[in-house]
């Protein structure tokens, strides 16, 4: 492979403006490609894209994007290297077992959520596939500090994407075709040759805690975190709720999500950041961090919240069509949990720099049981209690979460 050096002048501009555009370019591309599909083939017909997208996004989010949290988080301490066989197996397991579930939930619920078509278990396989190379490619990048090939990453996936979605909508192609966009958009990391090796010469390695245990937990923790995050259109689903009410709840709290989802790069930069300042012996970084991180996110939450109760259902309206309109009650319900959402994950990649993924798994654990007693207790329409179980999960993470990082040491 080719090898390029980092020397320290170059930290001054170090690309991190390129993932944050990427970010940006990337919530974009989701929008837009939503509102192709959503327009193209209404409520009812864009359950299935929804379905499948809120799939992928949960192996993902629980299996995948752990892995490239630990990836950059070895990559970092080792100052550049590559990981070591043990990781190595560690990764390649969890992603083969998370892409074959995801395969496995596509084929076992084909008659409930894709209509009896077998077809969209190949959509998902070629999903499950994209995510897995995309997940090893950007935690190597992140740990090598080739921030401005991640954001490039993040643009040429919109891009794709959006493409994509005009060239089905245009052929008016069915639910089917946007499914496969969603897996074929990816696979254009590989035009920024992402393992190329980048050692920095000014840092030496330390040593990285045992990865197994620390990925297990960290999967653990994110299984429950993403459970109440984007499960949310399968859990409508199971408590007997309509396949619009499934695409309503998807298209709404999918276009709260994208400032989140946009931001895993930006986090992966933050985890970069938190690790640097362990192995420079600087951990009093991390304190502040989760101090600054707390005030600010309380503060956000309560402005969301009341922001999204007037302004979201319109907003959606305008976009989506009459028929994705969510209740006020919903929408700021959603907007509050999604900005707790994004509070907890920079504040995440503080204990996970620390290795405390227990604790994480801990909190996240209090989290869910808090959800499902809200969704339990509720009286309310299925997507009205999913949305009830959301903000009652996250306001719980953020706030128990955020006192872990700030008690850590």
């Amino acid at each position: 492979m080719d090898q390029v050096t980092a020397p320290d002048a170059a930290r001054k501009s170090d690309g991190t403006w390129m993932i944050a555009v990427g970010a940006i370019v990337a919530s974009l591309g989701a929008y837009v490609f939503q509102i192709l599909g959503g327009r193209t083939l209404g409520d009812e017909g864009f359950a299935p894209v929804a379905i499948i997208w809120t799939i992928g996004f949960l192996v993902y989010t629980i299996v995948m994007l752990p892995v490239e949290q630990m990836t950059t988080r070895s990559v970092t301490l080792r100052a550049g290297a590559a990981l070591e066989p043990h990781a190595r197996r560690q990764i390649a397991i969890a992603l083969t077992l998370g892409g074959v579930g995801g395969v496995l939930i596509a084929a076992f619920g084909t008659d409930r959520f894709f209509e009896g078509s077998s077809a969209f278990v190949i959509a998902m396989a070629l999903l499950m596939f994209a995510r897995a190379l995309m997940t090893i490619a950007r935690g190597v990048m992140a740990g090598r500090r080739r921030f401005r090939a991640y954001g490039t990453t993040m643009m040429l996936e919109a891009f794709a994407l959006v493409a994509l979605g005009v060239l089905f909508a245009v052929m008016d192609t069915g639910a089917l075709w946007f499914g496969i966009a969603l897996g074929a958009a990816p696979l254009t990391l590989l035009l920024v040759r992402p393992y190329l090796v980048r050692i920095d010469p000014d840092r030496a390695p330390v040593a990285v805690p045992e990865t197994t245990g620390l990925l297990q937990l960290l999967v653990l923790a994110a299984a429950l975190s993403q459970l109440i995050l984007a499960g949310g259109p399968l859990v409508i689903s199971l408590i007997g709720g309509t396949p619009a009410e499934v695409s309503i709840y998807f298209i709404t709290f999918t276009l709260l999500r994208g400032p989140i989802t946009a931001s895993f790069g930006l986090a992966t930069r933050f985890l970069a950041a938190m690790a640097t300042a362990l192995s420079d012996n600087k951990p009093e970084v991390l304190h502040n961090w989760s101090l600054r991180l707390g005030a600010l996110g309380a503060a956000a939450i309560l402005v969301a919240g009341v922001a999204s109760y007037y302004v979201l259902p319109t907003l959606i309206e305008v976009l989506y069509g009459s028929e994705f309109r969510p209740s006020s009650l919903v929408g700021g319900l959603g907007g509050a949990g999604a900005v707790a959402a994004l509070a907890v994950l920079f504040v995440t990649q503080i204990l996970i720099a620390r290795g405390r993924t227990r604790d994480l798994a801990a909190g996240w654990l209090v989290a869910a049981v808090a959800a499902a007693v809200a969704l339990s207790l509720s009286g309310a329409d299925p997507l009205t209690r999913v949305a009830y179980a959301f903000v009652t999960g996250e306001l719980a993470a953020f706030a128990l979460i955020t006192l872990i990082a700030y008690r850590s040491q």
